[in-house]
């Protein structure tokens, strides 16, 4: 439904800013969307990572000739997870 009455640079001016203002709330709405998915995959990286973590150290109770690769290992995830 086209406006009625005379485009004046005052109506033309507020519509703009109430474009602006619907744009501005749209990138901020997407901004959080994606800000709580890219945490979400961080925690389910750190999570994946603990769980390994856990495993290794329960891992080194039992001993292999594996114990080296095993610490390297480890330490590299205690680097990993934050």
């Amino acid at each position: 439904m086209p406006p009625k009455g005379i485009a004046t640079r005052k109506r033309l001016a507020d519509r703009m800013e109430l474009l602006r203002r619907g744009n501005v709330k749209r990138h901020a709405d997407y901004s959080a969307r994606l800000k709580l998915q890219t945490d979400r995959a961080q925690h389910q990286r750190n999570a994946t990572f603990q769980r390994e973590l856990d495993n290794l150290h329960e891992s080194t109770l039992r001993g292999s000739g594996l114990d080296r690769v095993r610490i390297d290992r480890m330490n590299a995830l205690r680097a990993i997870i934050k």
